[in-house]
C-alpha cells in the first residue's frame, strides 16, 4: 500500500492514505482456496487471519505466546476494571482500524489526550498544566520561550511540515525518497532539531512537557511522523478496553490458532513452504502455500530460513531499532485525583522515572460552561469514589531501561514514592501494583516500538518487507515495524492488509 504512494498527485489527505481498501474479494484471483499460515497473533496476524478466512482460505495462526494480542494488551482486575498495557488509543484519522472497530460495534469513548487540570512536575515544583507560568522562574529562558512548551512544541514542528510541498508530504510515508529535503531531515535526531532552536533550558521544560526529551536516538523524520499523524486529532479509546478488538477478529477466525506455538524454521519446497514450530517441547511442521510472518524483527531474527533471506533483508532485521517503554498501572479503591483534585481523563508530565501519568476518560466531560479552553467535569460525582486503575506511570527509553534493573519491590516502591509527589494520599487508595516491561517481554518480541535512527530508513524500510522468495514469493510479511508510522495499530493493520492483499493477488 505504500509503495504506490510516490505515484499520487493529490494534496495530502491521512483519510486516503490511511483508509481502508474495503471487501478483498476484487483482489481473489484464485478458484482454489489456498493454505496460509500465519505467524503471530498480533493485531497484524489477527487481521491477516480474519481476512483469508472470511474468503473461505485455509488459515493456521501461530502465536509463540500463551495469549492473542501482542502489543495490544489490556490487564483486567477481579471486579472489572482494567489497564492498557499496550497500546491506548486511536486517532480518527486511523481509517484501517476505526474499520475494524466501526464493523464490529465496539463501542468507544473519546480519549483525552491534553487535560488543564492535570499537573507538571518539574525540578521538584508542581503546577497545573494551565499554570505553566509559574515554570518559568526555575527555568533560565529567553523572552520567547516563555511560553506553554506544548504551544512552542507544535509551532516548531507546523512551522518544518509547512515547508514540505504536497509531494514531500507523501514521500513522508513512501518507502524510498527521491526529495534531498526530506533525506536532510532524516539524518538528524528529534533532538538535533529542538535543541538547534532552543536554549538548553527551554529544551529541558519543552522535552519533559512533550516527551521529545526521550527521542535522542529517534531521525527527526520518524518524529515528525509521529507529530504528523498523532497530533491535535481527535482520539478514541475502546470501552471494555483496548484487547474488545482482539477478541472480535478472534471469533470471527474460522481456522487453527494455536497458541505457545514458537515457529523455528522455514524452509521452501517444490510445492510451497515449510513451517517447523515448536508446541509444548514438540517438533510439528506442515506445509503450506503461502506464509504471512508478522511478528517484530527481534522474533523474526530467531527463525531459520532455507534458503537463507538475502543480505539486504536480514541485515535491516538484525538491525532496526526498538524504543525501551513500561508502564505501572494501580487498582485505586476510589479516585482521589478526582474527587480531591478535579482531573478527569488526560495526563500529568514529570521529569521523575514514572515520566508521566495517564487518568481514566470514563468518568469525564467537557464543561458546557467553559469555551475558553478544554475544561473537564465529572459526568456523575458517585463514580470518583468506586474502584479504579491509574496509569502511574508510563516510561519511554533510559527511565524504562533503568526501571528494568530494578527488582519487583523497589519498583513498587519507587513508583509509588514518585507518584505521590503529583498525589500525595494515592498510597493509601492503591491495593494492587502491575508492571509490564516489554524490554522483558521476549515472546512479542523485546521493546515496545520500532524506531528508525537517523539514515535507517532509507538503509532498511526497503528491505524489511521484501517478499520471500523474490522470483517467486511465498512469504509475505507484516506487522507494526513495516509501517512508516510506528508505534501504530493503524501501521500494523495496513501492512496486514497489503501481505493478505500479495497473497490474494498471487495465487
Amino acid at each position: 500500500m505504500y509503495n504506490q504512494i510516490l505515484e499520487l498527485d493529490c494534496p495530502f489527505s491521512f483519510e486516503h492514505l490511511y483508509r481502508h481498501p474495503g471487501p478483498l474479494i476484487p483482489y481473489d484471483r484464485g478458484s482454489t482456496r489456498k493454505q496460509v499460515a500465519i505467524i503471530g497473533g498480533g493485531i497484524a496476524g489477527l487481521v491477516s487471519a480474519y481476512e483469508l478466512s472470511q474468503l473461505n482460505h485455509q488459515v493456521t495462526l501461530l502465536e509463540a505466546d500463551s495469549r492473542l494480542g501482542g502489543r495490544i494488551k489490556t490487564h483486567y482486575f477481579s471486579d472489572g476494571t482494567y489497564g492498557e498495557l499496550g497500546a491506548m488509543r486511536v486517532p480518527a484519522s486511523h481509517g484501517c482500524t476505526l474499520h475494524y472497530i466501526d464493523q464490529f460495534k465496539l463501542p468507544k469513548r473519546p480519549f483525552i489526550n491534553y487535560n488543564p487540570a492535570a499537573f507538571y512536575y518539574l525540578r521538584g515544583k508542581k503546577t497545573r498544566l494551565d499554570n505553566y507560568q509559574e515554570l518559568f522562574s526555575i527555568y533560565n529562558l529567553t523572552p520567547d520561550e516563555k511560553e506553554y512548551p506544548g504551544v512552542i512544541y507544535d509551532q516548531l514542528l507546523s512551522e518544518l511540515i509547512n515547508t514540505f510541498s504536497e509531494q514531500e508530504k507523501w514521500e513522508l510515508f513512501a518507502p524510498t525518497f527521491t526529495s534531498d529535503k526530506v533525506r536532510k531531515y532524516d539524518n538528524l535526531t528529534v533532538t538535533d532539531f529542538f535543541q538547534n532552536h532552543l536554549s538548553p533550558d527551554a529544551f529541558q521544560l519543552l522535552g519533559h512537557a512533550t516527551g521529545a526529551i526521550h527521542y535522542e536516538k529517534v531521525s527527526l523524520l520518524n518524529g515528525l511522523i509521529d507529530f504528523f499523524a498523532w497530533h491535535q486529532v481527535e482520539q478514541y479509546q475502546l470501552i471494555g478496553g483496548m484487547e474488545t478488538l482482539v477478541k472480535a477478529l478472534v471469533q470471527r477466525i474460522s481456522g487453527t490458532i494455536q497458541t505457545e506455538a514458537k515457529v523455528t524454521n522455514i524452509v521452501m519446497t517444490d510445492k510451497g513452504v515449510r513451517v517447523g514450530w515448536n508446541k509444548l517441547d514438540k517438533q510439528e511442521t506442515a506445509e503450506f502455500d503461502y506464509i504471512i510472518c508478522t511478528v517484530p524483527t527481534t522474533a523474526l531474527a530467531q527463525i531459520n530460513f532455507d534458503p537463507i533471506l538475502p543480505n539486504k533483508q536480514q541485515e535491516a532485521i538484525n538491525n532496526l531499532g526498538y524504543c525501551s517503554s513500561s508502564k505501572t498501572i494501580l487498582h485505586c479503591t476510589a479516585r482521589p485525583w478526582e474527587f480531591a483534585e478535579n482531573i478527569y481523563g488526560g495526563g500529568s508530565f514529570t521529569d521523575l522515572n514514572i515520566e508521566k501519568c495517564r487518568y481514566p476518560c470514563d468518568n469525564a466531560q467537557l464543561d458546557t460552561n467553559n469555551f475558553s479552553q478544554p475544561h473537564f467535569v465529572a459526568k456523575n460525582k458517585d463514580i470518583s469514589y468506586q474502584p479504579s486503575v491509574l496509569t502511574a506511570a508510563y516510561r519511554w527509553e533510559d527511565n524504562s531501561r533503568k526501571f528494568v534493573t530494578l527488582d519487583e519491590s523497589n519498583k513498587t516502591d519507587l513508583t509509588l514514592e514518585e507518584i505521590s509527589q503529583i498525589h500525595p494520599n494515592i498510597k493509601q487508595y492503591t491495593d494492587d501494583v502491575v508492571h509490564s516491561i516489554w524490554d522483558e517481554d521476549n515472546n512479542p518480541g523485546s521493546g515496545s516500538y520500532a524506531y528508525f535512527a537517523p539514515g535507517d530508513r532509507e538503509k532498511y524500510q526497503p528491505f524489511l518487507g521484501q517478499p520471500y522468495p523474490i522470483n517467486n514469493p511465498r512469504v509475505f510479511f507484516a506487522g507494526e515495524h513495516l509501517g512508516i508510522n510506528h508505534a501504530s495499530i493503524q501501521g500494523a493493520i495496513q501492512t496486514a492488509l497489503a501481505a493478505t492483499i500479495d497473497i490474494l493477488e498471487n495465487s
